[in-house]
């Protein structure tokens, strides 16, 4: 697996943005200069470790993520957020999710053919 700053970036980017935030929450919370996110994404250069810990914990989200894109148990940020909020739900609301995944599911399923679709 081929780590680099660019991705690394990269993801950052997307959970601001999932989070409402822009590149700038970093620059101000963090104190982290811009030329060094910079270059981070142009340059391609892995952030330093204290780095890495403080925009994870900023982002809620795992320094391996930060990474890789996948924490611990493989899961991204919008995926662990669903988990958390489905484990939060009553058995009876939980049932309801499920059915509503299988619906969604079978829509989709039928929409592009089972074994043509890739989950992502």
């Amino acid at each position: 697996m081929d780590i680099n700053g660019h991705d690394i970036v990269e993801r950052i980017d997307n959970r601001l943005e999932a989070m409402g935030f822009g590149r700038k929450v970093l620059l101000i919370d963090l104190d982290i200069p811009k030329t060094t996110i910079s270059s981070w994404s142009v340059k391609s250069i892995v952030p330093r470790a204290d780095e890495l810990y403080r925009v994870a914990t900023f982002l809620k989200v795992s320094v391996v993520w930060l990474l890789t894109g996948e924490d611990e148990c493989g899961l991204a940020p919008d995926e662990r957020d669903l988990l958390d909020s489905y484990r939060r739900l009553d058995d009876r609301d939980r049932q309801d999710v499920v059915g509503i995944i299988a619906v969604k599911l079978s829509r989709y399923e039928q929409s592009y053919g089972q074994g043509e679709r890739v989950l992502t």
